[in-house]
């Protein structure tokens, strides 16, 4: 990610604290359990701040590849036309964004538009430069099965 100058050794956060500075305005991120009906992630770009919301009932890895999409339609200065979840679903989910300060929200539930397979194609980039988190659990192998799941790592 030469065009963002990241440091050899990034993560999620520190991405968007980069972007945050490059931005030269507060970058927020805000986990939010969203359920079915709505996107697992949006960008809203108030007057002053981006916030970036993504689903809080998932694993890290998939939280960080929501919050990478939709830092992905940020670095791409995406716009979008649509609005999914429509004004009173966005506001029900974060009531306490004010309506007349909200410029735009970016929260897509398909990839069939240009700007989300952009996004997408960027976001498995970005993953590609920073640091993974680490596994969520982790587990003693019974000596018994060692090999049994030595091969099947080895196959992955």
């Amino acid at each position: 990610m030469t065009r963002l100058e990241l440091p050899g050794h990034c993560d999620i956060v520190t991405l968007c604290q980069h972007l945050s500075r490059e931005r030269d305005r507060p970058l927020h991120l805000a986990p939010v359990i969203m359920g079915p009906s709505y996107p697992c992630g949006m960008w809203v770009a108030l007057d002053t701040a981006d916030i970036v919301i993504f689903e809080a009932n998932t694993s890290r890895l998939h939280q960080d590849h929501i919050i990478a999409h939709e830092l992905a339609h940020m670095i791409c200065n995406h716009r979008g036309a649509t609005d999914p979840v429509g004004t009173s679903g966005l506001f029900t989910m974060v009531p306490h964004l004010d309506a007349q300060r909200v410029r735009e929200a970016l929260g897509r539930t398909s990839y069939s538009s240009e700007e989300e397979q952009e996004a997408e194609i960027m976001a498995s980039l970005i993953l590609e430069h920073v640091t993974r988190p680490p596994l969520e659990s982790r587990w003693d192998v019974p000596s018994v099965d060692a090999e049994t799941v030595a091969r099947i790592e080895r196959s992955l």
